[in-house]
């Protein structure tokens, strides 16, 4: 790890915005961010995953129809062969069809109807115009020379065909059947010719997009997401590399009381476990293909939910079922499953053997994927239920760790300073899956002031009084840390949010030992919204986009001081 210390800021592309962006964030939209970037300081962008997604109302990021198949909704409309010169605009005064509304949140439902209504449309005029008939060839040269991609559009097509990727519901659910599904008519093959050309578009536009980054000098990251949704192409065609009696998740820690689910069982993500032992047969292909076409895009990675590479938890039941489940013991859920019960895969941590085996076996598969992209930068999200033997492979390995500051606290119940952090560390106050810091500030001390209050009320129910002045007080120490951290007083601590609060935070998180800081764009620009609620589907997951264009931030004084931040910290 070579490069010197770097300033980040995550942002998700679906937030993005630009003047005629077609209702969600896109490749263009991201270069002018880079531009933004560069001017100010900041090393690097993070962005979530960028992989096909589903047709859900809100579709996780983290559970793609594809490992290697890119989102087509982020391409640019202009700069796709083929469209018309005067593109229709985006219809922003109409209804919308997700709920919530409103400007700033992205409604996928139109943004799919708007957008592909405009790629079919570039698609008949590429396909059939003599003017693209080069380009005909040099789309037809790419076909050739990628060996998923033919799987990938068969799987598109009956997934248009059967209304819906959920392929165990399919009438037909035979690979080689669905193969030739997919060449029996000349609609089907039209529809095939047509995903592929898409993802020949995404393959085109990221390229120019990791050229522009590369010449600014700012680094792209990307993201890995632990697994790969269930309803997949590689699934549907590789089911031999995947275990699908068991769905993928982490335990219940207590940090998502809003759903009862998740806060009783853990976190049940929908996604199959890897078979391993098939996978290694053949070098891990699967695994080197995924990572390889990252890198064409990114310099930089984010694996997500490292910890599953040395044990991962799983239900024996899909998260459909999850309400089924929700009111049973454990021994009543372990009745309706056989036997088997939520826990650990492949084994747990309970004895020294086990937590060995573990270590090993983490160890080993996160070496593949180093030697699959030599020169990577590997960042590994180590959140949760971490066990003691995981950092320090890390660090061997040489893949930075997450440093949550307010979550590093010493045996004595002190918050651990900034400057004694591990330089191969990524340091946050906050994922996509929490909120901003500016949030969870306001709610800490709305508890301290509302238990420095019911001390002065003399109607409360002693048990009232008592859950109020407990909650006052675990607040309070989470603030006291902090303010410890950022070099503030308990008494300069116990006050509301505010941009001096901020300023020391920040100034004290880019000043640690971290090799990356890094902030969510939702912390940077003062926005209290929250992109992704853990546990939870639909309403404003994965919507929540920025109220300004990368021209317009330009003109804001947050990008400065940033900057200035940065440069006092030797990140810039």
């Amino acid at each position: 790890m070579k490069r010197d210390k770097m300033t980040g800021v995550l942002m998700p592309l679906f937030s993005l915005r630009r003047v005629n962006d077609g209702g969600i964030g896109d490749l263009a939209a991201l270069e002018e961010w880079i531009d933004w970037a560069a001017e100010n300081g900041v090393g690097f962008l993070q962005l979530l995953p960028v992989n096909a997604l589903g047709e859900d109302d809100a579709p996780s990021p983290y559970s793609a129809i594809s490992s290697v198949a890119l989102e087509p909704l982020y391409l640019t409309l202009e700069r796709i062969p083929g469209m018309p010169e005067n593109i229709p605009p985006y219809p922003r005064n109409l209804p919308p069809l997700q709920q919530p509304g409103g400007e700033n949140l992205v409604d996928y439902a139109r943004v799919r109807t708007y957008k592909r209504h405009l790629f079919m449309q570039a698609w008949e005029r590429f396909s059939q115009d003599a003017e693209y008939a080069d380009a005909r060839e040099e789309f037809q040269a790419w076909c050739g020379t990628q060996d998923w991609l033919d799987d990938y559009a068969c799987f598109r097509v009956a997934s248009i065909a059967f209304a819906s990727p959920a392929w165990w519901n399919w009438p037909e659910q035979n690979p080689d059947a669905i193969r030739r599904m997919a060449n029996e008519t000349d609609e089907a093959r039209n529809q095939k010719r047509y995903q592929e050309w898409l993802q020949w578009l995404c393959a085109r536009e990221w390229k120019i997009v990791r050229e522009h980054a590369d010449e600014c000098g700012v680094l792209l990251m990307g993201d890995v997401p632990i697994g790969i949704s269930v309803c997949s192409a590689d699934v549907f065609f590789q089911r031999h590399l995947f275990d699908m009696e068991w769905s993928g998740g982490a335990p219940a820690e207590g940090n998502f009381a809003e759903d009862p689910f998740t806060g009783k069982w853990g976190q049940n993500w929908g996604i199959p476990l890897y078979r391993w032992d098939v996978m290694e047969r053949d070098g891990f292909a699967w695994w080197n293909r995924r990572l390889r076409k990252l890198a064409e895009i990114f310099r930089m990675n984010r694996i997500d939910h490292i910890l599953g590479f040395y044990r991962i938890y799983a239900f024996p039941w899909m998260p459909d079922r999850n309400q089924e489940f929700l009111n049973l013991t454990e021994d009543e859920a372990a009745a309706r499953c056989g036997g088997r019960r939520p826990g650990f895969r492949m084994r747990g941590d309970w004895t020294a053997e086990d937590r060995k085996q573990n270590l090993m076996q983490g160890d080993h598969l996160l070496r593949q994927l180093i030697k699959a992209v030599p020169g990577q930068i590997i960042i590994g999200e180590d959140l949760g239920c971490v066990p003691d033997y995981v950092r320090p492979d890390l660090s061997f390995l040489r893949i930075a760790g997450f440093k949550i500051p307010h979550w590093e606290i010493d045996p004595q119940q002190h918050i651990v300073k900034g400057h004694t952090y591990n330089p191969c560390s990524f340091a946050t106050y906050a994922t996509h899956d929490f909120p901003p810091l500016c949030n969870d500030w306001a709610d800490w001390y709305a508890n301290v002031k509302a238990a420095r209050d019911a001390v002065k009320d003399t109607s409360l129910p002693p048990e009232e009084l008592r859950r109020r002045i407990l909650t006052g007080r675990d607040c309070a120490r989470v603030l006291c840390w902090l303010g410890d951290y950022a070099g503030l007083t308990p008494e300069q601590s116990m006050v509301p949010w505010s941009p001096e609060i901020k300023d020391a935070l920040i100034r004290a998180l880019l000043a640690c030992r971290s090799r990356f800081a890094c902030m969510m764009w939702t912390e940077l620009f003062d926005i209290p919204v929250r992109l992704n609620t853990p546990g939870t589907e639909g309403g404003t997951n994965w919507r929540p986009r920025m109220p300004f264009t990368a021209a317009q931030a330009s003109t804001l004084p947050h990008g400065k001081w940033l900057h200035t931040l940065s440069t006092a910290a030797g990140r810039a």
